[in-house]
């Protein structure tokens, strides 16, 4: 078994459709139940992202006895808890094996990375998953984006995400279903019940990233921001239509970024606008788009940079946290996170996961 002496079970509750006391109550009790005592077992239900990346980080902060973090949301929480153990690991960057281990719950809206790693829809059902793989010594890595973001007054702040980022129209999406979200509450919890959480998610990124092509088609190139890209000796520079990046497939984009999350690598698509009928493309023929994109890969020790040439900032997201950043910034590999994916994770020794 993977050494663990202690386990956190970090909730949001107001991931996806919201949770409550019954189903953090089951969360427990099948913890309990399957470490038996053994293990000292800590229980906290978080109401954002800020309060998730301040458990983690004090958690790991707390003592350096090898920890179980079970993270139960979406990707904004799973990166929220992501940022915090790499604050509070001391390293710079995401703590090592010996330290923590990381399990994602299927709990929230976008749970690209949790279904990667083999997790089921029920909770419960995955978390016994878990515990039989923890229990067996199987493990993955998972790879971890530093991103370093400008801020006002030339200054930086270094952000960590382990699912993707956004840039130019597709970067907004998040903030743009955000404003949605607050206005539309009741028909969307209908819409849930129909449909489930992740399709409604997924079709929601399709009417948002619909509502921007229509309006791009309408401004023309202008509406675009003006970027320099430089990566080691390359330099670009693109009116930026959208960009992403990313380091496993994910089925909603036509993207084979050529790796999986268990590598320390990331592939970065950028997507000129060069003609209105490129916005009309993001939805109506993406592929097509895709085909014209500058793509840089971004191993270990590299770093690829974006600064803006027309304006002072620029939405974006991480892990679907809508972000703004200010003249630039950075995107590297950090390192990886050790995780212990769920029952229908199919482990591959090839890939470097261990069997």
């Amino acid at each position: 078994m993977a050494r663990v002496e202690r386990v956190l079970l970090v909730i949001n509750r107001v991931s996806g459709t919201g949770h409550g006391s019954s189903v953090v109550d089951g969360l427990r009790a099948a913890l309990d139940g399957a470490f038996g005592g053994r293990v000292a077992l800590r229980v906290e239900v978080v109401g954002d992202h800020p309060s998730a990346r301040r458990c983690a980080a004090e958690y790991l902060m707390e003592s350096e006895a090898p920890a179980l973090v079970v993270v139960g949301g979406g990707s904004g929480t799973l990166g929220a808890v992501i940022q915090g153990l790499c604050e509070g690991g001391g390293s710079g960057g995401p703590p090592g094996r010996e330290r923590v281990i990381v399990a994602p719950l299927r709990m929230g809206s976008g749970n690209p990375l949790a279904r990667w790693f083999g997790m089921t829809g029920d909770p419960e059902s995955a978390l016994r998953g878990i515990i039989e793989n923890l229990e067996a010594g199987r493990t993955a890595p998972c790879c971890v984006m530093r991103c370093e973001v400008g801020t006002p007054g030339s200054s930086s702040k270094v952000r960590y995400a382990a699912t993707m980022a956004g840039f130019g129209q597709f970067g907004r999406a998040p903030s743009d279903l955000e404003r949605w979200h607050r206005r539309l509450r009741s028909p969307r919890r209908i819409l849930v019940g129909i449909c489930g959480i992740e399709r409604l998610n997924n079709a929601e990124y399709i009417i948002a990233m619909l509502a921007r092509s229509l309006r791009c088609a309408l401004a023309g190139p202008a509406a675009a921001e003006v970027v320099e890209v430089r990566a080691g000796d390359r330099r670009e520079i693109l009116p930026l239509l959208a960009g992403v990046a990313m380091n496993f497939p994910l089925g909603e984009l036509p993207l084979d970024p050529g790796t999986g999350a268990e590598e320390e690598a990331l592939s970065l698509f950028l997507v000129p606008f060069t003609q209105r009928v490129d916005a009309l493309r993001m939805i109506l023929a993406p592929r097509r788009l895709i085909r014209d994109a500058l793509r840089f890969r971004i191993e270990s020790g590299e770093r690829v940079e974006i600064r803006l040439v027309d304006r002072d900032s620029s939405e974006f997201f991480l892990d679907e946290d809508p972000m703004t950043f200010h003249g630039r910034l950075a995107l590297e590999v950090a390192g990886s996170l050790t995780f212990v994916p769920g029952p229908e994770y199919a482990f591959r020794a090839e890939s470097g996961v261990a069997a």
